[in-house]
């Protein structure tokens, strides 16, 4: 069975087409677009409609790549952006109103998806999971497919980016109040979380392109990381581009680098695996394992 996953994020809409070959996920399509949905991002506020609009036109047509790729079902799920504001019910009536289901999901879930996605195709065994986003940053350890710690912290790249930063590159000051914020946020955070750190989503993904452009599924050493985020944040936009970042997360590099940073700090790592799948994986392979089920 081919089936479809679109994850609708602060930052991106992503569509991943694929099906299960051996017991992993097996790609057949993949498609980004940078539509910002989480601008002005904040517990209490509403999307823009410019965001909702930018948002749906991505959806509607993902939805229709899906189907042009053979998939018999496509799910199509909001994160933190949706969740969180007093208006998110707006994106799911625009999307409905085109034809396009949208399920805004639950942090918890966000996390077991993010879980599932991050050690697709990997044996079991215990694993920490960071998935940096646009509004949130996800931290989830478990074992095997069971989940048995996770957190959703406010450490989202665009709502950082926002509520400290302003355009790059930003102030010493600013950037000493962002990291007063980012570890207290972690104080909530074990540090003896058992197992390799796994990093997902684009920010981590931006990361191992700048340290390893050959081999971006190398591990990162902390070493690494570190240089990285503390060139990022010397760097202006233009020369942020300049080095590789696409633009639409270009502006949120920097910030999202700090995240990973530290966290790898606090968890005591000396590397973090990347991994290019994510909660559109972990959808997709609950989608699957659902069809297996009831189609055995």
């Amino acid at each position: 069975m081919i089936a479809a996953a679109i994850d609708i994020g602060s930052n991106t809409v992503k569509l991943l087409v694929g099906r299960a070959v051996e017991g992993r996920i097996e790609p057949l399509r993949e498609e980004i677009a940078y539509t910002r949905l989480g601008e002005g991002i904040g517990e209490g506020r509403p999307l823009s409609p410019e965001a909702i609009g930018r948002t749906v036109e991505a959806v509607v047509r993902f939805a229709q790549l899906a189907r042009e790729s053979g998939a018999a079902e496509t799910a199509v799920v909001a994160t933190e952006a949706a969740r969180s504001a007093t208006n998110g019910d707006e994106l799911m009536q625009a999307c409905r109103s085109r034809g396009v289901e949208v399920r805004v999901i639950s942090g918890e879930e966000e996390a077991r998806l993010s879980w599932l996605g991050g050690t697709s195709g990997l044996p079991p065994q215990p694993a920490v999971v960071l998935d940096v986003g646009g509004g949130s940053a996800e931290i989830v350890a478990g074992d095997g497919d069971h989940v048995t710690w996770s957190a959703r912290l406010p450490l989202g790249a665009v709502r950082l980016r926002e509520t400290f930063l302003g355009e790059a590159p930003a102030r010493p000051t600013a950037w000493a109040l962002l990291e007063d914020h980012v570890l207290a946020a972690l104080a909530e955070v074990p540090p003896d979380l058992p197992g390799r750190l796994i990093g997902v989503g684009g920010t981590v993904a931006q990361i191992a392109q700048l340290a390893h452009p050959a081999d971006p599924g190398k591990p990162l050493a902390l070493e690494t990381v570190a240089s990285i985020a503390a060139t990022l944040r010397r760097f202006s936009r233009p020369q942020i581009l300049a080095i590789g970042v696409p633009w639409g997360r270009d502006d949120i590099i920097a910030p999202g680098a700090a995240v990973v940073l530290a966290v790898m700090r606090h968890l005591g790592r000396q590397e973090l695996v990347p991994a290019r799948t994510g909660l559109r994986f972990g959808l997709l392979r609950a989608i699957l394992a659902a069809s297996a089920l009831q189609n055995p």
